[in-house]
């Protein structure tokens, strides 16, 4: 009845390569972690408040729902280019924020 005997030694460690993880390691993953919470929160998050403000408080509709189209665009291709592990469409995903800034600004002057 080895099968199921408490001393584990037939368990591999759950530490990497045996040794305690590296400190300057840890706090690179806790930046990358925290740089990928970015474009949610200028995709997802922004946007909605902005069109939530436009219909609350009556202001223009357009802008704001065309940034929120824009911004989402971006959110997919940024999602599509990590999926498929192209870079160039990752990064014209997050071409998509500047870009809705720039139109809804430039748009704002215009109209």
């Amino acid at each position: 009845m080895n099968l199921f005997s408490d001393d584990g030694g037939n368990l591999p460690s759950l530490e990497l390569g045996g040794e305690s993880p590296n400190p300057t390691d840890q706090y690179i993953q806790r930046q990358v972690r925290s740089w990928m919470l970015l474009p949610l929160f200028f995709g997802i998050l922004l946007p909605w408040l902005w069109v939530y403000f436009a219909f609350s408080y009556g202001l223009r509709k357009d802008l704001p729902v065309l940034a929120l189209l824009v911004t989402h665009a971006g959110l997919a291709l940024v999602w599509l280019g990590r999926r498929r592990s192209r870079r160039m469409l990752t990064w014209m995903g997050i071409g998509c924020y500047p870009l809705a800034v720039a139109l809804c600004l430039l748009l704002q002057n215009v109209l």
